[in-house]
């Protein structure tokens, strides 16, 4: 039977921090990162046998497990479960960083938008929600001018039928400021609906923000 050799053993260089200095993240494994990220480990068990019994439990299971039942295991005291708990999270997030965040308002929209705010140029985004609202992806579909941003609708289209998606949350930024609508601005509208109907789906709302207002079509009943 092969056995793993423990951390004292292991030559410095091969050792994950300066393995990860040398060679980088993606050389290492699954083992080796998460040592890197715990950094220690207890009197009784080194950071690498530590991380092969968190690996080897596999990362649905911890995702899964409590506070307590984290720090049930072995060499796994509490501020190391807190790591993990953090860790297993960022994890989650970055996969899915909209996951489960539901649009139900233009204000919970502009919350969402204003993260892809640009002083210098208009940006044109899109949010495609499920049957409850729930965002199911975002895209920026264009970036354009100080004072213009064009798309086809089209290119807004195309995700919202790979996701399967219910509606969309179209919107754009005027950097300076005045979020009043253009006749562009109403004409773009008007052909996205109608090519939203055609496919099925339902164009939610047309917002145009700013840093600390927008304005929604829906709420000026304009769709």
């Amino acid at each position: 039977m092969y056995r793993y050799r423990k951390l004292k053993s292991v030559p410095q260089e091969l050792r994950p921090r300066e393995k990860l200095a040398r060679h980088g993240a993606e050389n290492l494994s699954e083992e080796e990162l998460l040592a890197v990220l715990l950094g220690s480990g207890t009197k009784d068990k080194d950071v690498l046998s530590l991380s092969r019994d968190l690996v080897k439990i596999g990362w649905e299971n911890l995702e899964k497990m409590s506070l307590r039942e984290l720090t049930a295991i072995k060499g796994l005291g509490r501020a190391k479960a807190l790591q993990i708990k953090a860790l297993l999270e960022l994890s989650k997030r970055i996969r899915e960083p909209l996951g489960e965040v539901r649009v139900l308002s233009p204000e919970e929209a502009h919350r969402i938008l204003v993260e892809h705010f640009s002083d210098r140029k208009e940006v044109l985004v899109a949010l495609y929600l499920d049957l409850s609202h729930r965002v199911l992806g975002m895209e920026v579909v264009a970036i354009g001018s100080l004072n213009r941003v064009y798309s086809e609708p089209k290119d807004i289209l195309r995700p919202a039928v790979e996701l399967s998606a219910y509606g969309i949350i179209v919107a754009h930024n005027h950097p300076q400021g005045f979020c009043e609508p253009s006749r562009g601005d109403v004409e773009f509208t008007e052909r996205l609906k109608q090519a939203c109907q055609i496919l099925g789906l339902e164009l939610i709302d047309h917002i145009i923000f700013d840093r600390e207002s927008y304005f929604s079509f829906r709420e000026k009943e304009l769709l």
